[in-house]
């Protein structure tokens, strides 16, 4: 039986059930680590948004949470327009996922 939520039903979910059901709605995700630097800074931030938008030209994209918080990456980025992009692979994903802590 297929279960039907509509726009106050998944409001009214337990936060972290709700998050886990919205995280899951488009499937498998990479995990990345982008590497930013700004003034001699070095930054390492865990994403799981990154999408391949082109090879000619190549292309990648990002997605972020709106900046009304800061976003040291998105800020790096921003004034840099330079980023490395690292894939996480199962024999360090917990330590990638540090740089959220």
């Amino acid at each position: 039986m297929m279960k039907k939520f509509d726009h106050k039903d998944i409001l009214e979910l337990p936060d972290r059930y709700r998050a886990k059901l919205i995280n899951s709605l488009s499937g498998f995700k990479s995990a990345n680590l982008v590497g930013t630097k700004l003034d001699n800074h070095t930054n390492l931030s865990i994403v799981n948004s990154a999408v391949h938008l082109g090879a000619t030209p190549p292309l990648m994209g990002l997605i972020f949470r709106p900046d009304t918080v800061e976003r040291h990456t998105l800020n790096n980025l921003r004034k840099t327009k330079y980023c490395t992009l690292n894939h996480v692979s199962i024999n360090f994903y917990e330590q990638a996922h540090q740089t959220s802590a």
